[in-house]
């Protein structure tokens, strides 16, 4: 609505500055950022420790169809224990120098292991050969770094029985 007096127009406030929100529709905002990051805090508390045992099961056999470092046709045969403890053996094909295989002659190579499924990843002592660090992206399929005095690799393994 516009009012004329004269020369002078005067305009209603809302026609220049458009409504704000009163102080009552800012406090009710707060409110629902407040509940809102509260139970974001809630929610991230109540999730699972990553040190702890993981409920998903590694038993089974493994295999990779990778050559890292002398090893090749590598397979795991795990079991899991209670709170996560793994534990099993290994078998691969060697080069020559590890896992049993006297240096520069080729064998059947293979050892225990012994690990650990946690909610955050699974870390397995492949004794013998080196170590595995990884984490379960599927049922089947384990992924992660194998490592070797020699170095390190990334290596995926498929479970090829329960």
């Amino acid at each position: 609505m516009v009012i004329g007096c004269g020369s002078v127009v005067i305009y209603q406030p809302s026609t220049i500055v458009p409504e704000t929100q009163t102080f009552e529709g800012m406090r009710d905002r707060r409110v629902a950022a407040f509940i809102m990051m509260g139970s974001l805090l809630i929610a991230v508390g109540c999730a699972p420790e990553p040190s702890a045992p993981a409920t998903t099961k590694l038993e089974g056999v493994w295999a990779a169809n990778a050559h890292l470092f002398s090893f090749s046709q590598l397979k795991l045969t795990l079991v899991q224990e209670p709170k996560g403890i793994v534990s099993g053996g290994w078998t691969a094909r060697g080069d020559g120098g590890a896992g049993g295989c006297a240096v520069g002659v080729p064998c059947d190579a293979s050892g225990n292991i012994i690990g650990v499924n946690l909610v955050s990843k699974v870390a397995l002592e492949i004794l013998g050969a080196g170590s595995f660090e990884g984490v379960l992206i599927e049922p089947t399929r384990l992924r992660g770094t194998f490592s070797a005095p020699g170095g390190y690799d990334t290596i995926t393994f498929i479970r090829a029985a329960k």
